[in-house]
């Protein structure tokens, strides 16, 4: 009885480990501690210690840049989560190493490398769809668990969330590397199943959550929704699409819906949590520069939905293009058009904001010398000339492009390269 009994309580231990080494935080003495722990039992927990600080270790390893650090890493945690039959943390693993693999691809493309972590273009794009499948058949099987066991709770909408970010993630991979895929209108046509997906699990977890309880966090909504805002825009501005694409993906309510975060939660607290790495200008300057971004997007298309209409009616000049709907319910239909309202938000945080963002006043800056290209008169500018204003703002990109580009120093191209891939901002890397 006595040896049945030291067995049972241990088992049982083992048991509350489990189930509760997902809800800390990562740091080691954050994991529950065991009253009474046998030798056996703090070996265990031990080792559980050691695979969550190695997860976590290879995401930071990925968000500074070292791609083969974190790759190495992750397939170690992958082998060892296995072993123990973690299968929360198998499905962890593959996504983040499916995400490894779009941010391999996305520096491969852009440097040239023939190879990079020991993998060619072709092997990082077959790695990349096993590890993603693997990542979502996880996500599925255990949201189907949680649905048997809870029926639809608050849980089961936590569950949706993360399958839907991997559902995104993979989407966001196969359009990504379609081309380059062996079968490209296999990979379309997943990637844009992938996307639809995720973007009804999105509605779903949005209005159940009140009604179950479930109120993400604002902070971490705003990412999710500012994240799906940069990859959506880098598979629109790659072009491929069909020109009703940015209807189907819904850019602009993702436009308002994060913005609304940020504005709930600056109403509830100028301390919330999402303003604690940024405060609430620079957290509106990140959300603007993808604003600018999208309208400068939207600027190219018309002209050239301009510049086409006009070949085909044998005009010199670019004819009107159909009106084009934008963020915040208007119609605008011309390049010129497009440009200035995208200068309206570049000059508001210029000139309102005390500190602008590296990045969003790169995009302000390119804005407002895209509006001086046009034939503005000096009193337009407040009496300069325009050909003074937009050399002085190329210089305040070049001084401010250079001070970022400080961030890299040491480093050599591909590192460089890896480092801003990876910090794209539209992939969901997870942790426990």
């Amino acid at each position: 009885w006595g040896i049945s009994r030291s067995v049972s309580v241990t088992v049982a231990k083992l048991c509350t480990l489990v189930t509760s080494i997902n809800r800390t935080p990562g740091r080691d003495d954050d994991f529950p501690q065991l009253i009474g722990e046998s030798h056996e039992v703090s070996r265990v927990r031990s080792t559980f210690i050691n695979l969550h600080l190695l997860l976590r270790a290879a995401n930071n390893s990925f968000f500074t840049g070292h791609l083969r650090n974190a790759y190495d890493r992750l397939r170690d945690s992958l082998v060892l989560f296995k072993k123990v039959q973690n299968r929360k943390a198998v499905g962890i693993a593959n996504n983040n190493l499916g995400n490894v693999m779009l941010t391999l691809y996305r520096t491969m493309k852009k440097t040239g490398s023939p190879t990079l972590c020991d993998l060619s273009q072709k092997g990082i794009i077959q790695n990349g769809c096993a590890y993603f499948k693997a990542a979502i058949d996880s996500g599925e099987e255990a949201i189907d668990r949680i649905n048997r066991e809870e029926g639809f709770s608050e849980n089961y909408l936590i569950f949706m969330q993360q399958l839907s970010n991997r559902y995104f993630n993979r989407g966001i991979f196969l359009l990504t590397v379609r081309k380059d895929h062996p079968n490209p209108v296999e990979a379309e046509q997943q990637g844009l199943m992938d996307l639809c997906t995720s973007q009804d699990m999105d509605r779903e977890v949005v209005d159940n959550g009140d009604r179950e309880g479930f109120k993400g966090d604002k902070d971490v909504y705003f990412e999710l929704l500012l994240g799906r805002i940069k990859g959506l825009l880098l598979l629109l501005k790659a072009g491929g699409f069909d020109d009703n694409k940015e209807d189907d993906w819904l850019m602009d309510e993702l436009f308002e819906g994060a913005r609304e975060a940020l504005n709930s939660a600056l109403k509830m607290s100028p301390n919330h949590t999402l303003f604690r790495d940024l405060a609430s200008p620079g957290q509106m300057q990140r959300l603007d520069g993808a604003l600018i971004d999208y309208y400068l997007w939207k600027a190219s298309r018309a002209d050239c939905a301009g510049v086409a209409a006009a070949a085909a009616d044998g005009q010199a000049q670019p004819s009107k293009p159909p009106h084009l709907r934008g963020s915040g319910s208007f119609v605008l239909s011309t390049k010129e058009e497009w440009i200035e309202k995208a200068s309206e938000v570049a000059v508001r945080m210029m000139f309102e904001d005390d500190y602008v963002i590296g990045d969003a006043a790169l995009m302000a800056l390119r804005a407002l010398t895209e509006l001086t290209r046009r034939k503005l008169c000096k009193e337009e500018l407040g009496g300069s000339d325009p050909s003074d204003v937009r050399s002085s703002l190329f210089h305040y990109r070049h001084v401010i492009g250079d001070t970022l580009s400080l961030s890299y120093g040491g480093r050599d191209w591909v590192s460089r390269e890896s480092f801003v891939a990876a910090n794209i901002g539209d992939l969901s890397l997870e942790t426990f």
